[in-house]
């Protein structure tokens, strides 16, 4: 996956899942980093925004 097939992950809502929850949240931004993607997430409810490598967020809607 490219770094512009990434980009299309702007936007949309993805899902990522830690300590035993499933949580909700929406992509605003991408970087490229060395041999990796990462996506700045912020939750669909609540505050904040954070980086995160890309392969921990399942982008709703799409498949593998």
């Amino acid at each position: 996956m490219t770094l512009g097939d990434e980009q299309k992950a702007v936007g949309r809502e993805g899902i990522i899942q830690t300590n035993g929850l499933e949580i909700s949240v929406i992509v605003p931004d991408v970087r490229l980093k060395l041999h990796a993607v990462d996506y700045l997430i912020e939750p669909t409810a609540g505050k904040g925004k954070i980086w995160i490598d890309g392969h921990q967020v399942k982008i709703v809607g799409w498949s593998e």
